[in-house]
């Protein structure tokens, strides 16, 4: 009854396991075998690059990682900020929207791993038995399965050689898609503007900043409050600012004279004080900064239209000394907790909105480049633009996970035959080999409790 089902798996190479799928395949053989012989000089001389090269990167790895952890267990941001190991997960520290670009991101950085090794092993005679791919949970990741007696009768200098080539080629590969991930506003330039602001590419549902009066799909910001805004960077950039630094405004007296609707100072606690009523909701109590701490030549606080301060006013003076141009005078909105008042410059409109600068970080959207002509929506330089960040992140820490002397990894065999070419004649070989057995199992158990407790901290 089954054995059609059965009969295609056996000659497609499938095998479904417990929450894995297997594949195997013996058709690139050939090909790997082609490519291992076809310049061996180069080939020769490109392996034994990467082994010095991957020697040193193991010390690095094993300060990072040391550095890692201390970061990770003495602050509460889990090194977000820092260069740091952090292991991600779709779903928990990764946005799981994005687990296209992870999954894709991981095929490409695995493949091109076992292909170092696959190349180097046929650099120096070692049978490749099948090349294959397995998919554990929902993360794919590719393999080489070598002839292992060839193997083990390999000098130990060839053997390094096979190890440290996919760490090697990892590394590579980061380089490669950081040069193109600088060289993308140089290719995209024939069709996108760039260095002239953001395009908005998504506004969340339940954002106060959608509709009639606020930002709009293909809006181009340009400035936030007295911020330039150029490229993405400089939008968080600019939010950051704005956060620490609030804003002031330069406001004539005439503004003053016909819409101050202030009441006697209320102090409503926290050192918060209030000069509107209640139910004004429009209007907000602002201070008058003077640059000269001289006689106020205007009431110290005032409860103004906020829309219209803004609209009116053409210069900001958050700054000190607080100056502004003659005839206006600087004053800066007094909020309660983290709320924000922004003016969003952009090439229609000026958008006015009194809020949370976190509303801005969840719920629009940005992108540096700007449509000119043909591409209607920045969607092909972002999708790539993001792709060559997770492939020159994710192959870098693949390259420095590996290299660690950890069970599992190509560290594990990379430390033992360095182990035996430098100690073997002093301590003996079996005494090396327990020595960097000890050495795998120690760095094994640190790794994955880093592993667990950074996850379990994401999730809190």
């Amino acid at each position: 009854m089954h054995y059609p089902y059965i009969r295609f798996l056996e000659e497609t190479g499938i095998q479904l396991k417990f929450f894995s799928v297997c594949w195997k395949t013996k058709a690139f053989n050939r090909s790997l075998i082609r490519w291992g012989n076809s310049n061996p000089r180069y080939l020769k001389i490109w392996f034994k690059i990467g082994t010095y090269v991957t020697f040193v990167l193991l010390p690095f790895s094993l300060v990072l990682l040391l550095y890692s952890i201390l970061v990770n267990f003495s602050s509460t941001d889990s090194g977000s900020s820092q260069f740091v190991l952090q292991p991600v997960l779709p779903g928990i520290n990764l946005p799981a929207s994005e687990l296209a670009y992870y999954s894709l991101t991981l095929i490409l950085c695995t493949v091109v791993h076992e292909l170092g090794h696959a190349i180097a092993a046929v650099l120096y005679d070692v049978n490749i038995i099948d090349v294959g791919a397995n998919i554990v949970f929902v993360l794919p990741f590719a393999y080489v399965n070598l002839c292992t007696e060839r193997f083990l009768a390999l000098r130990p200098t060839h053997t390094l050689k096979i190890l440290c080539a996919g760490v090697w080629h990892n590394i590579v590969l980061s380089v490669v898609a950081l040069l193109l991930y600088f060289m993308l506003p140089t290719l995209f330039s024939v069709f996108f503007h760039l260095n002239s602001g953001v395009a908005i590419t998504e506004i969340a549902k339940n954002s106060h900043l959608a509709g009639s009066k606020g930002l709009n799909i293909g809006d181009t910001v340009f400035q936030i409050n007295e911020c330039d805004v150029r490229d993405e960077n400089s939008w968080y950039k600019c939010l950051a600012q704005t956060d620490i630094l609030k804003p002031a405004f330069c406001i004539e007296p005439d503004l003053i004279h016909q819409y101050d609707e202030s009441i006697p100072l209320k102090h409503i606690g926290e050192g918060h004080i209030e000069c509107c009523e209640s139910n004004k909701k429009e209007n907000v109590c602002f201070e008058y900064l003077d640059p000269a701490d001289g006689i106020l030549e205007l009431p110290s606080h005032v409860c103004l239209p906020a829309r219209r301060v803004v609209e009116r006013s053409e210069h900001f003076c958050s700054s000190t000394p607080y100056i502004c141009p003659t005839n206006l005078y600087c004053f800066r909105p007094i909020l309660a907790n983290s709320t924000n008042l922004f003016k969003i410059s952009t090439e229609t409109k000026d958008v006015i909105y009194l809020g949370l600068v976190s509303d801005l970080y969840r719920t629009i959207h940005v992108s540096s480049y700007i449509p000119k002509y043909f591409f209607k929506t920045p969607t092909l330089p972002d999708a790539v633009t993001k792709f060559l960040k997770y492939v020159t992140i994710m192959s870098l820490g693949l390259a420095i996970i590996n290299v660690l002397p950890c069970k599992f990894m190509d560290g594990q065999y990379i430390t033992e035959m360095l182990a035996l070419i430098l100690f073997k004649s002093h301590f003996g070989e079996s005494n090396v080999k327990l020595a960097t057995s000890v050495v795998n199992v120690l760095f094994t158990i640190i790794i994955v409790c880093y592993c667990v407790y950074s996850l379990s901290k994401s999730l809190l």
